[in-house]
């Protein structure tokens, strides 16, 4: 832009702003002083666009700065600046035009409007940007919009004290957001509002409107996240509270894995209120990702201008503002400062975290309630494939959600995606299976993720062959006062059915059922298995869940025999929770023998599972087959219930119809290499 175009936008925009700034200029300056040559100079050049009439300005030879004015030159300028002023106060302006409501729904006082739209001109107005240039050299500072305190004051007409409180860390221009000053003193305008007045933007009736981000809607209805529980509930009246009573300081934690509905859940926590609810600094001005420093002051301005209304904030990646790499401030002044700004904001914010350990303690001390959102169980999915397929206009029946639900344990996110997709392309539940499966693929690095295990149809106890009567251990489970705290080791041999007992036992306790692999717990890390063991006790506990280890040798091996420090502290960490754990649990091992001794006195009642008696096996092969065992089944090795299913599913892939006699053979074949020895067990 040409000087004399920039000049233009002066006059058709700010004239009136533009001569408020030049008349105080000129009053706190003398004319000897050096800073009035580039007053001077801006004068002159500009006296078109701002309407000067020429000969009330100084004689052309000293115009140029090189002879100073007379005294009378001097004063008559001032004149005509004053003159110029008085006419043009009325005039449309359009820095005037965004000062009036900032300086109302921000709070802020005249000293700090003045120097806002100081700012303001310096930004959209280029040779403003020269004479401010000019005078900062002269000021011995750089050539940038800075914290120059002598300056503002001579531009502003205020008293030094006040510019500085303006300028500094307590003035409402920085506490709330719209400036931002770095190490270096540069001053940065609020980028979502810097880009509306750079643009020419009008404020509308609302300007927060224009400054804060569109609210997200509910899509999803408050029985959709019951799995929850009590934390919701509480999350809830603390919000409602908070809003009606403009309590300060009120902030709501989210943390989990991707994909386990924190959004979702936020969306819907705050339309329960009747609140509405404002992401923040998810873009910048230009539609682009924000920087640590975008989002911070996009979020110090939002706690202002929604102060006063029902509004919550919601946060989303909230390890932004503690990465280091994304700021080149000192990590322990950021966290000063963001602790202060948690305990000072006016407006309820909810954050929405994936990895924890970033925040730190300092961070979850200053939440008034933390919520772990964890991937939700079988009937929760279910309830969610429904509840999403209906926000989609997806035909899904009560049947195809629960199939979904237990073929797919993911997360919610994965579902919306799923059944958007499957809108989209106009198909049915097997699409949404389709797709769900590819999603859940690819966030699983490339494995299918492990489907839930649901007790088989044809399950039957009394094809358990165990060392203590599981019937009537069953049967004391189920009574009504029966104590919850109770602990299972289930031993023996692989498909003898330890699992399927323990998810039977769960199902008679009306329980769902968390179901752990040593897989899922064991970490790569020092301290991970340790965090990921607790973290399985505590999920059970508040979704009241029946608990079940498998492989449980791996995380309870004998101390005595371990070679590294946190082999043993990873067993001490799982007999803690053993010991404390207030709900039924069972752990599960083909390798009884290699368990530490101490971990034997944890469980209540000790189970061994072994091979099928002879009588069972005949009623196995009825059961699965629907025919009378032939005689030769009395000579086949140990089988267990698992080997029938599996031969079952087996045979449907041979020609139909498969006799006994090949079942049998089949049924041989899975025993081929099996130990005939049987190991007798306890049952306390």
């Amino acid at each position: 832009m040409s000087p004399n175009e920039a000049s233009d936008t002066v006059a058709s925009s700010n004239v009136a702003f533009m001569l408020d700034v030049l008349v105080h200029l000129h009053s706190g300056l003398d004319r000897h002083e050096r800073d009035a040559t580039p007053l001077v100079q801006y004068v002159v050049q500009n006296r078109g666009p701002l309407g000067l009439s020429d000969h009330a300005l100084p004689a052309p030879s000293h115009q140029d700065g090189e002879k100073p004015l007379t005294a009378h030159e001097w004063k008559r300028m001032g004149a005509e600046l004053d003159r110029r002023r008085a006419e043009t106060s009325t005039d449309a302006c359009h820095i005037r035009a965004w000062l009036v409501p900032l300086q109302e729904i921000l709070g802020l006082n005249d000293t700090e409007t003045f120097i806002l739209g100081i700012m303001f001109l310096y930004t959209t107005t280029p040779v403003f940007e020269q004479l401010w240039d000019t005078l900062t050299r002269n000021h011995g500072r750089s050539m940038s919009l800075c914290d120059d305190i002598p300056l503002f004051r001579l531009l502003s007409g205020a008293p030094e004290v006040a510019v500085a409180h303006a300028l500094g860390p307590e003035g409402r221009l920085r506490t709330t957001g719209i400036i931002a000053l770095d190490d270096d003193g540069d001053i940065s305008i609020l980028p979502r509002l810097a880009g509306l007045i750079a643009r020419r933007t009008s404020p509308t009736h609302d300007v927060r409107s224009l400054l804060v981000a569109r609210p997200r809607d509910a899509t999803l209805p408050w029985d959709a996240f019951a799995h929850i529980g009590e934390l919701g509930d509480i999350a809830r009246q603390i919000l409602r509270a908070a809003v009606a009573e403009r309590e300060k300081g009120v902030h709501i934690l989210l943390y989990g894995p991707p994909g386990t509905g924190k959004t979702e859940f936020a969306a819907t926590l705050a339309a329960t209120i009747g609140a509405k609810l404002y992401p923040v600094g998810e873009v910048n001005a230009s539609g682009d990702e924000p920087s640590r420093m975008e989002r911070l002051a996009d979020l110090r301005c939002n706690l202002r201008l929604l102060d006063g209304t029902t509004s919550i904030l919601m946060f989303d990646e909230a390890e932004d503002l503690f990465t280091t790499s994304l700021s080149m401030e000192r990590k322990g002044r950021s966290r000063v400062y963001f602790h202060r700004l948690l305990e000072q904001a006016e407006t309820p914010v909810i954050w929405i975290a994936n990895d924890l350990p970033t925040l730190g303690p300092a961070v979850a001390r200053r939440m008034a309630l933390c919520i772990e959102m964890r991937a939700p169980d079988i009937t929760a999915r279910t309830r969610l494939w429904q509840d999403m397929a209906t926000a989609e206009r997806v035909s899904l029946s009560a049947e195809d959600a629960a199939a979904l639900a237990h073929a797919i344990p993911a997360a919610p996110g994965i579902f919306r995606n799923a059944l958007r997709s499957t809108r989209l392309a106009g198909g049915n539940s097997d699409t949404a299976s389709t797709i769900a499966m590819s999603i859940a693929r690819a966030t699983n690095g490339g494995l299918l993720p492990q489907a839930a295990q649901p007790l088989p149809a044809d399950y039957d106890p009394a094809l358990v062959n165990a060392d203590c009567d599981l019937v009537q251990l069953s049967r004391q489970f189920a009574a009504p006062d029966c104590p919850r705290a109770i602990s299972l080791l289930l031993s023996g041999p692989p498909g003898s059915g330890k699992s399927a007992w323990a998810r039977h036992v769960a199902e008679i306790m009306n329980l769902p059922v968390l179901q752990k692999r040593a897989s899922d717990l064991l970490g790569q890390y020092v301290g991970q298995t340790e965090r990921q063991i607790a973290a399985a006790f505590a999920e059970a506990r508040d979704t009241g869940s029946f608990l079940i280890f498998d492989e449980v040798d791996s995380l309870l091996g004998n101390r005595g025999n371990a070679e590294r420090a946190w082999e043993v502290s990873q067993v001490n960490e799982m007999l803690t929770w053993m010991e404390q754990h207030p709900l039924p649990f069972a752990c599960t091992t083909n390798l009884a023998t290699r368990l530490d001794p101490a971990s034997l006195r944890r469980f209540l009642f000790k189970a061994r599972f072994d091979y099928l008696t002879p009588r069972q096996k005949e009623a196995a092969f009825m059961r699965f087959f629907r025919h009378a065992a032939p005689a030769g089944l009395r000579h086949v090795g140990p089988l267990t219930p698992s080997d029938f299913a599996l031969v079952r599913r087996r045979a449907r892939f041979l020609p139909q119809p498969v006799s006994p006699h090949r079942l049998l053979a089949l049924l041989d074949e899975e025993t081929r290499g099996r130990e005939k020895g049987r190991v007798i067990g306890f049952c306390a």
